[in-house]
């Protein structure tokens, strides 16, 4: 994956994904990827989704661990998030 890949995966998950997530860290999402700050916005997108325990389906968990795989950052969080299917 090059930058730009990554850039336009980041965008197209954190719009279908953050919305399932609470207003506590939504704002923080929306703001960090407002700004381009993927990272920020990927690695606090994924703790959400883990502390908040909520449920994605597999193909989202997929496209959150490569760009997860990307960043460098370990899965930790990313592995306890549950999938519907």
């Amino acid at each position: 994956m090059d930058v730009n890949d990554y850039f336009r995966r980041s965008r197209r998950i954190t719009d279908q994904v953050a919305p399932k997530i609470s207003p506590k860290y939504l704002p923080i999402v929306r703001s960090a990827a407002g700004a381009g700050a993927w990272d920020l916005a990927i690695t606090t997108l994924v703790g959400a989704l883990s502390e908040e325990d909520v449920v994605i389906t597999a193909a989202e968990k997929d496209a959150l661990r490569e760009l997860m795989e990307y960043l460098r950052e370990p899965l930790t969080y990313l592995e306890q998030i549950r999938t519907s299917d």
